[in-house]
């Protein structure tokens, strides 16, 4: 019993580390193509 338990614990914490990489992953793509959007409006601007 002890172990099917220390089982599911860690595929739950796995779980929640790869939803927090993932939600860093994609705050840094929307950065990204937030400073491509403002470049390329300041380059066209010009």
């Amino acid at each position: 019993m002890p172990g099917t338990a220390l089982l599911t614990h860690r595929t739950v914490r796995r779980g929640l580390l790869r939803r927090v990489l993932l939600y860093i992953l994609i705050s840094q793509l929307l950065l990204v193509f937030m400073a491509l959007v403002v470049y390329l409006g300041r380059h066209a601007g010009t």
